[in-house]
This record gives C-alpha cells, structure tokens and sequence, in this order.
C-alpha cells in the first residue's frame, strides 16, 4: 500500500495518477472516486479529475463510492492498481451520512473497519493500493466539536494507513517528500 497526501491543490492527485499509471504498465487500473457533487465546487473538482483521467489516454476502471465499500471491484489480483481518491472527501461523506440518518455512534467505527478491512483484503489480494488524502491536521483545534472529531478520526486513520503502507509521501506545491 502506498499513501499520499498534501494540502488541497498540491499536486498529490496529479502525482497519484502518474505513479499509478507507473506501476499499472499492462495492469488494471481502478479509480474509487469518493467525491459527491453536492455543490458548484464539487462538481468543477469532480469534472476536472475526470478529465485529467480521460487526457490520459489510459483506460481507467472508475468506481464510485461515497460511504460503502464498492462490490464493483471484487476479486483483485497482483495485475491490479487501485488508486482511493481520497480518504478526506470519503470520512466526510461518513460524518455526513452519520448526521443525516441519526445513526448511532458505532456506525462511524464499523464505516472506518470496513473500510481499512477491504484495503487490507485487496493488498492480500496482491493489488497495489494507493491512498490519497488531505492533509488538515496542521490548524488549530476547532471551536466546533463536528471538526475536532472529524480531525481525530482523520488522524488515526492516517497512522492506520502509514502503519500498513509500504512507501508514504507528502506533496506540497508539486514537491513530493518520500517519508517512508
């Protein structure tokens, strides 16, 4: 497994995609795309990495998750990359979807196990994994509950994913650091 991350608009997708066409040479790619187009924003983001993807000329598979683990991908094997774009964009669609339904507190938890078990699966499997997340963990806490938690989960799961990656870098103003 290999986790990138960085500040919004640092480069980490355009880095991501490069490496993930590196390694995916004669290999499946697979794109799992989190965002969901609930604003103007949202959508001019969502556009622009599909068309970064279609100028390509590579035949990505993508996949579209927002909470649950998509089934599309299934069995993988060692000729598959898996490219997760991005844990920040998928835990927010967690929290939201925790608010909306009222769900209890143990849903968080079991979105989070779901999601680390199946990367996990797909690494036995023999895929490549690539993580790409944001990097938000630098400010202030906030004055807002919602946010110290959205911060504290986003932490741990980053420790998670480092803990059980191979190679981690970090992207600032296209400038890629290899810290693992």
């Amino acid at each position: 497994m290999i986790f990138i991350t960085g500040g919004v608009r640092s480069g980490k997708s355009a880095f991501a995609e490069k490496y993930a066409r590196q390694l995916g040479d004669k290999k499946t790619l697979y794109y799992v795309a989190t965002g969901v187009s609930f604003d103007d924003e949202m959508k001019k983001r969502i556009i622009r990495h599909q068309q970064d993807r279609e100028t390509q000329n590579i035949n990505w598979n993508t996949v579209e998750m927002q909470v649950e683990v998509p089934l599309a991908i299934g069995q993988l094997s060692n000729d598959a990359v898996v490219l997760f774009e991005c844990v920040t964009t998928w835990l927010s669609n967690v929290l939201y979807t925790y608010e909306k339904e009222n769900e209890n507190s143990e849903y968080i938890d079991k979105c989070i196990e779901s999601l680390q078990k199946q990367l996990l699966t797909w690494r036995k499997q023999g895929a490549t994994i690539i993580v790409v997340s944001n990097e938000v963990l630098d400010e202030l806490p906030s004055q807002y509950d919602e946010v110290n938690l959205y911060r504290k989960l986003l932490g741990e799961l980053h420790q998670w994913i480092v803990q059980n990656s191979d190679e981690a870098y970090e992207v600032q103003f296209q400038l890629v650091q290899r810290w693992k």
